[in-house]
């Protein structure tokens, strides 16, 4: 299983974007059935929070309920992967501490892989990272 990490979303149910595309054919994918492909919570309260601060609140509910309909069961954040993130982030200085939280919950589950737009992500050695034009060009 990949853990998708929040610009997929944002990419996919945004506005013009070189990601947009291949973000868009990921979830083509995941509705025509591929379930190999995760969401942690996490991911769910950047999606209320970057609309809701672009002042796009009814958008922020709408793509929350609409995840939630893809992916019923996301991934929790516990105290386990709290402290993994705070290990990440003394260990990568670049890292953002919400993908050390979104690379916390990838270790702590066992994922496959982050799909991601971020090129910070991809200094964190102990996770494979694809960016969505890896898998979708």
């Amino acid at each position: 299983m990949k853990l998708l990490d929040t610009n997929i979303v944002v990419y996919a149910f945004g506005g013009p974007h070189p990601y947009r595309d291949p973000c868009r054919r990921l979830f083509e994918d995941i509705a025509r059935g591929n379930s190999g492909y995760q969401i942690d919570v996490a991911l769910l309260q950047e999606v209320l929070y970057v609309y809701s601060y672009r002042a796009e609140r009814a958008h922020a509910l709408e793509l929350f309920d609409r995840l939630l309909k893809i992916f019923p069961d996301p991934l929790p954040f516990r105290e386990a992967e709290v402290r993994k993130a705070r290990e990440l982030l003394g260990k990568y200085g670049r890292l953002s501490p919400r993908d050390a939280v979104h690379l916390a919950v990838a270790l702590a589950q066992d994922v496959e892989a982050v799909v991601t737009a971020d090129e910070d992500m991809f200094q964190v050695s102990e996770v494979t990272c694809y960016k969505p034009s890896d898998i979708y060009p």
